[in-house]
C-alpha cells in the first residue's frame, strides 16, 4: 500500500511539472532540503539536500516570479501560460516530470523507473491540457487587444491584456508550488491534476465536435 501512495506522490509532482517544469523541480529540491514530505538522506538522491542544489533551486523559483513582472520577462518563461512555446514546454515538462517522479520513488527506496514513467505521463497530460486551456484564454486576450487597434484605448487594452497574462502566470507558478507540496503531504491529492486534465481535454473535444456539427448543419 505504501508503494501506491508513493506513486500518487510521483504523479502529483509530475503533474506539477506539466504546469511549470523548472519551478516544480526547484520546489521539490527545497522540500527535500528541509525534509517536508520527502527525505533523501538514505537514498541515491541525497545530494539534492546539498547547499549547491538549494541555492540553484531558490534562484529558479525567484527568477520565475521575477520574470512575470520584468519588461519582456514573460517571453522568457517556460510554463503553461506560454502556449506559443508548446513543443518546448511539453518536452521539458515530460523530462522534468519524469525526473521528479524518479526522485520521489528513489527517496522512498522504490523503483525509480516507475516514478519516472508515471511522472512523465502525468506531466504530459497536465501540460497538454493546461496549454490548451490557457492557450484559449491567451488568444481571447490578444484578440481583445487587437480589436482596440486604431482606437483611443489601444494602449490601455494592450496594457490590460498584459496585466491579465501576468496574473495568469503568477497563478500558474503558485498552483505549481501547491501541486508539489500537497501530494507529498497528502498523497492521494496527486491524482487531482491529472483527473482535471482529462476533464479539460475531453471537454475540449466535445466542444470541437459540437462546433463541427454546427458547421455541417449550416452548410
Amino acid at each position: 500500500m505504501d508503494t501506491f501512495w508513493h506513486i500518487c506522490e510521483a504523479i502529483g509532482v509530475g503533474g506539477a511539472a506539466g504546469l511549470s517544469p523548472f519551478v516544480a523541480i526547484a520546489v521539490l529540491v527545497l522540500l527535500a532540503a528541509i525534509g517536508v514530505g520527502i527525505k533523501t538522506d538514505n537514498s541515491d538522491v541525497g545530494f539534492l539536500a546539498g547547499i549547491g542544489a538549494i541555492v540553484v533551486a531558490i534562484i529558479v523559483v525567484v527568477q520565475s516570479f521575477l520574470l512575470i513582472g520584468a519588461p519582456g520577462g514573460m517571453r522568457m518563461r517556460v510554463a503553461a501560460d506560454r502556449p506559443r512555446a508548446m513543443p518546448l514546454h511539453l518536452l521539458l515538462a515530460v523530462i522534468l516530470g519524469g525526473v521528479g517522479g524518479a526522485i520521489v520513488l528513489d527517496a522512498e527506496n522504490d523503483a525509480f523507473w516507475a516514478g519516472a514513467i508515471v511522472g512523465a505521463l502525468a506531466a504530459a497530460l497536465v501540460g497538454y491540457a493546461a496549454l490548451q486551456l490557457l492557450g484559449g484564454v491567451g488568444r481571447r486576450l490578444d484578440a481583445s487587444a487587437a480589436r482596440a487597434k486604431g482606437k483611443k484605448d489601444e494602449s490601455e487594452a494592450a496594457a490590460d491584456a498584459m496585466a491579465s497574462k501576468r496574473i495568469i502566470a503568477f497563478g500558474v507558478d503558485v498552483l505549481t508550488l501547491v501541486a508539489v507540496v500537497l501530494p507529498l503531504v497528502v498523497p492521494l491529492t496527486g491524482l487531482i491534476l491529472p483527473v482535471l486534465a482529462i476533464a479539460v481535454i475531453l471537454g475540449g473535444r466535445r466542444r470541437e465536435a459540437k462546433k463541427h456539427e454546427g458547421l455541417r448543419v449550416l452548410s
